[in-house]
């Protein structure tokens, strides 16, 4: 990995910028001096930036008015050192981003142990950017790649994340479809029974008591009224497994887009390229995924149902049944099956608009980086250093910073600046002191023996909240832990669907990377290449 291999000459290790670090003191009042001088050398370098892409735009549009380039723009070479610096950065984003997860760690680990593709997506961003030499020019290959190479590479992985996203929709499709198919059938059967009993009797009151208690038993056959209760609880069995194939994939998607849309706005404060707007079909996905939380609703009050019609249910094991239990029970099946599939459909149109909006997301990203690929073509070999300086400060932020906390600097335009523009490199104690100063809380965090910086009190996957000393119970702490069981139930019931799935592709995967390999050997000896597993998901 190339940040393993460059360990011995920068001090990465596995831990990359997260061990704990000497604390190095910084004076406030020393980052309010000559405050005017950095804005006017800001004001300065971001008018030599506007000069040299104007510039370098009507050099363009010259070319191809005069026919010179063919009607194609022809960009001019970006500064290795400068696409290397940015391409670590990059590079450092993605990395850090599961060492700095919180609650949902085992979660997103979970992601990239089941779906091989989002694991290979990581290894390629160790190994595209692995510091190996050259041996015609000596030069590591991270600096020597074109930045069209680098974007590239980063279009690939930006696809394979919105591919992973795809794939988690896929589960949620099959089992919310599933178990709104369950759900109508087991109405419609109550419902063709109810009416059946309403022409029976002539009486409506008799009919209407007698109608919620065939509820129970629509059949009236023993074998046929339990096989349609194992039916029932065997739907809501294999639904709460299938629920971890989702949840796990779209953590981790939604995890990665985040922290790389936050990176992306601190490098392009870097260059000082102005933000991009969020588009209105944007905002709509956003209101859109918040059906998932109508949905939990739907769940928690759907919850209750079962142990409801069990605690009903038990007396008439012992004494003879009550018919306003059993009504009672009948109009607790029926309202368990109509939440039930008001839950199915509402999740259906959250986790589609949130899935829409993974590949939205990582779309823009691609389209941020192509924009951003143009204005390192148009830094002046004078600004390449400042620029350079600025790109080892978004490093640094990664290395520091998990992603809620590296959100908030890239929204804060006077901490952004702040940050990026300091003469020296950027520790915990620096970066602590600045977020202190613009009222932003910062909490030192430890987990699993690595330090970092975090918004919030870091939390363990059991709910419990790292004080400073050691992990501590809140009021919060039970109800985490009862789900964190849950979770585990659900990763333990979907394995066994991973592997059915897996085992599946693995043999028509394992062809196809095979043909590949073997047609591209020859023709790509010299390139780096990352061995794929035949089995992916």
């Amino acid at each position: 990995m190339w940040f393993q291999q460059s360990s011995g000459a920068s001090g990465w290790g596995a831990d990359w910028g997260m061990r704990e670090r000497a604390d190095v003191s910084i004076e406030a009042a020393g980052m309010r001096e000559d405050r005017g001088c950095r804005r006017a050398e800001r004001d300065d370098f971001g008018k030599r930036l506007t000069q040299a892409s104007n510039a370098a735009r009507n050099a363009r549009l010259n070319a191809q008015l005069d026919g010179q380039v063919d009607g194609h723009v022809m960009s001019r070479r970006v500064d290795p050192q400068l696409s290397k610096a940015f391409a670590h950065a990059w590079a450092g984003l993605w990395l850090t981003t599961g060492p700095c997860q919180h609650f949902y760690r085992k979660e997103f680990d979970l992601a990239h142990e089941r779906d091989a593709r989002l694991a290979h997506n990581t290894q390629q961003v160790d190994a595209m950017l692995a510091p190996t030499h050259d041996v015609r020019n000596g030069v590591s290959s991270a600096a020597d790649a074109s930045i069209a190479r680098i974007g590239d590479d980063i279009s690939s992985w930006l696809d394979t994340v919105a591919a992973t996203g795809r794939r988690g929709w896929h589960f949620r499709a099959a089992r919310d479809a599933m178990s709104l198919v369950g759900n109508l059938s087991l109405l419609a059967v109550i419902a063709a029974c109810l009416y059946r009993e309403r022409d029976a009797d002539d009486e409506a009151s008799q009919g209407t008591a007698r109608g919620m208690t065939t509820a129970n038993t629509p059949f009236g056959v023993p074998w046929a009224d339990w096989s349609l209760l194992a039916f029932e609880g065997a739907k809501g069995v294999l639904t709460q497994s299938l629920g971890s194939s989702t949840l796990i994939r779209h953590h981790a998607v939604d995890e990665l887009l985040k922290r790389m849309d936050a990176g992306c706005r601190l490098l392009e404060a870097c260059v000082l390229l102005p933000a991009r707007p969020q588009t209105s079909w944007r905002g709509t996905l956003s209101h859109l995924t918040r059906a998932r939380d109508v949905a939990t609703l739907f769940t928690f009050a759907n919850s209750a149902v079962p142990p409801a019609r069990l605690g009903l249910w038990v007396p008439s094991w012992f004494s003879r049944p009550s018919p306003t239990t059993g009504e009672y029970r009948g109009i607790l099946r029926v309202a368990g099956l109509m939440l039930d599939s008001c839950r199915a459909v509402t999740s259906l149109l959250g986790t589609w608009a949130r899935n829409e909006a993974f590949t939205l997301d990582a779309r823009t990203l691609t389209q941020r980086w192509a924009a951003l690929s143009r204005r390192l073509a148009d830094v002046a070999p004078d600004d390449i250093a400042t620029v350079i300086s600025r790109a080892t400060r978004v490093t640094q932020l990664a290395r520091h910073c998990d992603t809620p906390l590296l959100a908030k600097i890239a929204s804060h335009p006077t901490l952004r600046e702040c940050l990026l523009a300091a003469a020296r490199d950027l520790s915990a104690s620096q970066i602590t002191v600045a977020c202190s100063e613009f009222d932003l809380p910062c909490h030192a965090s430890c987990v699993d023996g690595l330090s970092y910086l975090s918004l919030s009190p870091a939390e363990n996957p059991w709910g419990q909240r790292w004080t400073g000393d050691a992990w501590e119970s809140g009021g919060a702490t039970p109800a985490r832990a009862a789900y964190r069981l849950l979770l585990l139930y659900q990763h333990w019931s979907a394995a066994l669907l991973e592997r059915v799935v897996g085992a599946s592709s693995s043999q028509s995967d394992g062809e196809a990377v095979v043909k590949v390999r073997g047609d591209d050997a020859s023709s790509h000896a010299d390139a780096t290449h990352v061995e794929m597993e035949s089995t992916w998901l």
